[in-house]
């Protein structure tokens, strides 16, 4: 892969990462201009090269606050919520860009209402009522989940009991495969997931108590 294309792939999947956090937030911006935008959905219908890698740089910046990164690539971030609603807080991490399909853009764990949650990441939006196949490892055999889509559409995250593999069999891993189903779409994906035990314990130390 040219050095540009992975550029532009760690830079929309680090966008996207963001976006998956800020939610409607940040898709609220798509109808700025192109100097401005970080709009998600603006930055996906550009088609010079170059124009949208700067479009997903922006989009990076504001308003995420980037805490720095913990051992193995793992990323804690802040983001505001609209309407003064608290901050979103996640760990995130790009995929193994040599060895994924271009539309994954890598791991999130997130602060949810009832505890930690899974979610992937892809550069193409699914349809809000979509519910994506995703497959996983399990402790022994692989596992299949039906993922809710998250607005604006970018986030698939899996059911409360997948966090039983991130605190378990995954923790003895150093790199997950993830394939992602929505036929026609097929989806698959390389995520390096050493230090995800001490990425969980930092996000929880970090998640604001309900």
């Amino acid at each position: 892969m040219p050095a540009i294309a992975v550029r532009q792939h760690f830079t929309i999947s680090a966008a996207l990462l963001v976006a998956a956090i800020a939610g409607p937030s940040l898709a609220d911006a798509a109808g700025s201009s192109p100097e401005n935008s970080a709009g998600l959905e603006h930055c996906l219908i550009i088609r010079d090269d170059a124009a949208r890698l700067r479009c997903f740089e922006d989009a990076t910046s504001p308003p995420a606050k980037k805490i720095p990164s913990t051992s193995n690539g793992w990323q804690l971030l802040r983001t505001p919520r609209p309407q003064g609603a608290g901050e979103a807080v996640s760990m995130t991490h790009t995929p193994e860009l040599m060895r994924s399909d271009p539309d994954f853009a890598g791991m999130m764990l997130r602060c949810g209402d009832k505890g930690i949650e899974i979610l992937f990441v892809v550069i193409s939006p699914f349809s809000p009522r979509s519910h994506p196949m995703v497959t996983v490892p399990g402790a022994d055999n692989d596992l299949r989940f039906a993922a809710t889509v998250v607005p604006p559409g970018v986030a698939l995250r899996l059911p409360d009991d997948a966090l039983a593999l991130a605190d378990g069999p995954w923790q003895s891993r150093s790199e997950l495969p993830v394939k992602i189903e929505d036929s026609p779409i097929s989806i698959r994906g390389i995520v390096p997931i050493s230090g995800l035990d001490v990425a969980l314990k930092t996000l929880r130390a970090n998640c604001q108590s309900p």
